[in-house]
């Protein structure tokens, strides 16, 4: 349930501009970041007593669970210089961070200091004193170190990251942390390391890994640096500059940026719920899309981007999760695959590492310069915008004559119920028998009200409740005219059919042309950029330049923690950001691109990882008071409680999508996660034929029952599990020589290293034809395979932390199953899951055990169904009524010769048909959908039933063949 400040009705657009200083939060912001001073740490010893220090003394050096550290030293203790940077840094950046062991090394051969761990501090002067407070057993690892420490030893750097990685997504407790150095460079360390007796001096000389510990001051070199030198930048920019950028919503300023008019454009095909979210990031200031596991939002943002690039924009595409980048950068290079339009700032395991100064220098490069201007046909583009347009006009006609069409609905309700029981005041009308329950509860609501009150339609007009017979007459009348005025309009889906088939051929050439660059604009873009660097060159690029980049490299992906140092801060430099994964990133880094951008999109899964705050609440409130801002009604913009997602979400008029149609997985898997995560709002429509399954197994969920072990379990590792997950693995792998993908997901790191250690033995070309991965669910995020085998790790003598997992955030659960395509099975313990001391584990597993109900099977909706049914037998064909594919029932499948599927629909008009004769919408993506899965589809009206129905079967016929 949420906190009782967060109960408070989100500020109005004006109410934001007239309390709430931008740039005090700007300021608060800044100072929320600088509060984690942890990053990557290299010292030298001529910094020693400046920017960080030795302490010694008794430890421990982390703090009990629940627990804060108090640390305790005398100010005079300290050399003069660390004492003046403390003083320097009172009052707006009291963080600093403890290094804990450290680590004795030679960087470029210059001997270095470096922590292992990171543990995050605040420091206040007291009495002569200066006293730390260390809030939570949270040991990050120095990214300096790691990388040191794998060239060393042998490591290969993303296995010694992952070997670190926390389960919960944070840092490790101090005593888990200690465990995976000793395991992992045991060569290194010197002496024991138990936190207890720290050294009080360090030997350049000898390298190694020593228990020592010492204090390191903010600087440039922690994570957050870069994005609270733009946060500080940003606060001094007057309001117009502000209201040129995506900041403008988000502070409630009145826009002035200089968008363009974008035609929202598709390169594969879109849903309807996809379509919307496209259109509002061509039009929108700022959007919303929430993006369910498996609901192909990255298909939206790729269309996006196209939408975008073919208008002549540019783009920056961020997320703090390098996974997500790398999906959409697949997607997005496919468009164009010989043209360089992508450039992706940082990925490390290609040592890659961008920014724009770097695709200057490229660009003006003659021996790299892309000179290919291909062949372009301007009328192809203009065709493609007018298809687009047309799309765009028919979804917003044919959603005009859905509201109205339910308008009309309720009216001619009211005027029914009206006419059979004559007209009476509404406080003494009985409720009829046969009125359903809601209407039942709003007649009841109606009377605790007064006479005359009146309900607002989606149109804007009132209803009155005590209206007239003859109002309610004229009302209807008038919703018809307008209904009657709205012209029929075409396919929507055949238009965007039309789009993506035009948008495929025009974007290879469109960023060929935005690409390549003349001989005469090359050379003036060198003479602008050698001007610059003879100046001086400091900083990022000039504004011109900038440009120039973005005028032939238009997009651009990265990590928003990355992109201060990467990408100039020039607002409304892009045209849009796309935030991806945005459930996983705080407020404050993402504020920086906001101001980078006119518009902005956020994409996000508030029911899937969450980012971890690194701020305690009441640390947060007081730097709220610092800056003067109104506790009481800031909690949306509290960096301690929202993620961007659940920032964006709340910007007051902000438009919101969620896409529902689930295709990656399963039916009872969509249905599991739709149900118990998203309130049952997701549809399942994938592709049966792209399941890949084990012999003799059915789809869906599983559950194989493993007791778990009678004696307290070490740590979260259960043998038992470990045992049966890597005898099903073998019986997959050598025995039945299984051909889909695979992966292992439990919870605990633990687990996981037990697991990779057994299945070792299983041969290597197994592993790697299955694209076998053992990880924790954080490790999985963003990934899918056929098969997810998942190791719950927990049993009645389980340690507590075992069921924090399931009890404190069951969110996990959910990204863990919905890894899965075509099966889920857990290894577990029966029994525990059924006790009731998780619900989380109950719910699993009641869905994957109990039998599922049928509902509808073998029985026909209507008696026209019947009718149809035997006059399909008759003619020697075999329908399957209610036949179950991609989450949907057919009223009957067929199959013909060569493999043709038939969807037999029998429609009645007042269910299907809209009133000027046209189909419904929903049954035109309904059948769009089922087309694109192979289906061929037949729909015949009652009535041509009725006139004809030999004529029918023989069109059937026709269709098999």
């Amino acid at each position: 349930m949420p906190a009782p400040d967060e109960e408070q009705s989100p500020l109005d657009p004006g109410e934001v501009g007239a309390t709430v200083d931008y740039q005090a939060l700007l300021r608060y912001w800044r100072s929320a970041l600088r509060a984690d001073p942890r990053g990557a740490t290299t010292q030298v010893a001529d910094k020693h007593g400046v920017e960080w220090t030795l302490i010694c003394g008794r430890g421990p050096i982390a703090p009990s669970e629940g627990e804060t550290l108090r640390l305790t030293m005398a100010l005079d203790a300290l050399t003069p210089s660390f004492r003046e940077a403390i003083v320097l840094r009172e009052g707006h950046e009291n963080a600093l961070a403890v290094g804990w062991p450290m680590a004795v090394t030679r960087v470029r051969g210059v001997p270095a200091f470096q922590p292992v761990g990171l543990l995050s501090a605040r420091w206040e002067r007291r009495d002569g004193d200066l006293v730390l407070s260390v809030d939570a057993d949270d040991v990050l690892v120095n990214p300096d170190w790691l990388r040191e420490a794998a060239r060393q030893t042998g490591w290969h750097r993303d296995a010694l990251r992952e070997l670190f990685d926390a389960e919960d997504g944070v840092g490790l407790h101090a005593s888990d942390f200690l465990l995976k150095v000793k395991d992992a460079v045991a060569s290194q360390i010197r002496g024991r390391l138990v936190g207890e007796d720290l050294a009080p001096r360090l030997d350049e000389t000898s390298t190694g890994i020593f228990d020592a510990a010492a204090l390191f001051l903010p600087t440039d070199s922690s994570f957050t640096a870069g994005a609270a030198r733009d946060l500080d930048t940003i606060a001094t920019w007057p309001t117009e500059r502000i209201a040129r950028t995506a900041l403008a919503k988000v502070f409630g300023i009145a826009s002035q940026a200089d968008v363009r008019d974008f035609a929202a454009i598709n390169v594969g095909p879109l849903n309807a719920e996809q379509t919307m979210a496209v259109r509002n990031a061509c039009s929108e200031a700022l959007s919303v899309v929430t993006g369910p596991p498996g609901t192909g939002k990255s298909q939206a943002i790729v269309s996006m981007a196209a939408s975008v690039l073919l208008s002549g924009g540019s783009v920056l595409v961020a997320s703090k999760n390098h996974q997500a980048l790398d999906a959409v950068e697949d997607r997005l290079g496919a468009l164009a695959p010989d043209a360089p339009f992508v450039t992706r700032t940082l990925k490390p395991e290609e040592e890659i590492d961008i920014g724009f100064v770097d695709a200057l220098k490229a660009l003006i490069d003659r021996d790299h310069a892309h000179q290919h201007l291909g062949d372009f046909d301007d009328a192809m583009i203009g065709d493609l915008r007018v298809a687009a347009r047309e799309r765009s006009a028919a979804i917003d006609t044919l959603s005009a004559r859905a509201e109205l069409e339910c308008e009309i609905a309720d009216l001619l309700e009211s005027v029914a119920y009206r006419e059979s029981r004559g007209r009476r005041d509404l406080d003494h009308a009985p409720v009829a028998p046969a009125l359903s329950l809601w209407r039942r509860l709003i007649v009841l609501l109606l009377r605790m009200f007064s006479k005359g009150t009146g309900s607002q339609t989606a149109s804007g007009e009132t209803l009155l409740h005590g209206a007239s017979l003859s109002d309610l007459r004229s009302q209807l009348d008038r919703k018809r005219a307008s209904r009657d005025a709205l012209q029929p309009v075409a396919d929507p889906v055949e238009l965007g059919e039309r789009v993506q088939e035009l948008a495929k051929a025009v974007l290879p050439r469109a960023m060929h042309r935005r690409t390549a660059i003349g001989e005469a604009r090359r050379q003036a873009i060198a003479e602008t950029y050698d001007d610059w660097t003879f100046a001086g060159g400091r900083g990022h690029l000039p504004n011109d330049l900038s440009r120039a980049v973005l005028e032939h490299r238009p997009l651009w992906l990265a990590s928003i923690l990355g992109t201060p140092r990467r990408i100039p801060l020039d607002d409304g430099l892009f045209d849009l950001v796309i935030f991806d994964e945005a459930s996983q990133c705080d407020i404050a880094t993402a504020i920086p691109l906001f101001a980078r951008a006119k518009r902005a999109v956020v994409v996000g899964d508030d029911q899937q990882l969450s980012f971890i705050a690194q701020l305690g609440r009441a640390q947060d409130r007081n730097l709220m008071q610092a800056q003067n801002l109104p506790v009481a009604k800031m909690a949306r913009f509290a960096q301690s409680r929202r993620s961007l997602f659940d920032f964006a979400s709340r910007v007051p008029d902000v438009p919101r999508v969620t896409l529902r149609h689930q295709y990656r997985s399963a039916g009872p898997i969509v249905e599991y996660i739709s149900d118990y995560f998203y309130g049952g709002q997701l549809e399942t429509s994938y592709d049966p034929k792209g399941l890949i399954l084990p012999k003799g197994a059915k789809p869906g969920l599983a559950w194989e029952h493993v007791p778990a072990p009678g004696i307290p379990q070490a740590g979260n590792v259960n043998p038992a599990e470990v045992s049966a997950i890597t005898r099903h693995l073998r019986l997959l792998l050598e025995e039945q020589d299984y051909q889909g993908s695979v992966g292992v997901i439990t919870p605990f790191r633990a687990q996981v290293m037990a697991l990779q250690e057994a299945v070792a033995s299983i041969p290597e070309h197994k592993r790697v034809a299955a694209d076998l991965k053992i990880g924790t669910v954080d490790g999985f995020q963003g990934q899918e395979r056929d098969l997810i085998l998942f190791s719950p790790c927990v049993g009645p003598r389980s340690p507590q932390s075992g069921l924090t997992f399931f009890q404190r955030d069951a969110r996990r659960l959910n990204v863990a199953i919905s890894r899965a395509r075509a099966i889920a099975m857990i290894f577990g313990d029966l029994e525990f899951a059924r006790s009731g001391r998780s619900k989380t584990l109950r719910t699993l597993d009641a869905r994957a055990t109990e039998p599922k109900r049928q509902s509808g099977e073998g029985v026909f909706d209507s008696d026209w169904e019947r009718r149809v049914f035997y006059a399909l037998k008759e003619r020697g064909l075999d329908p399957e009524p209610q036949h179950e594919i991609a989450g949907r029932r057919l009223d009957f499948a067929l199959f013909g010769t060569n493999g043709v599927k038939l969807d037999l629909e029998v429609d009645g008009r007042r269910w299907h048909q809209t009133p000027d004769g046209r189909r419904k919408t929903s049954d035109l993506w309904r059948d769009h959908q089922l087309k694109s899965l192979g289906w061929r589809v037949r729909r015949f009206w009652v009535d041509e039933l009725a006139k004809d129905m030999e004529g029918c079967i023989d069109i059937v016929e026709r269709d098999l063949s």
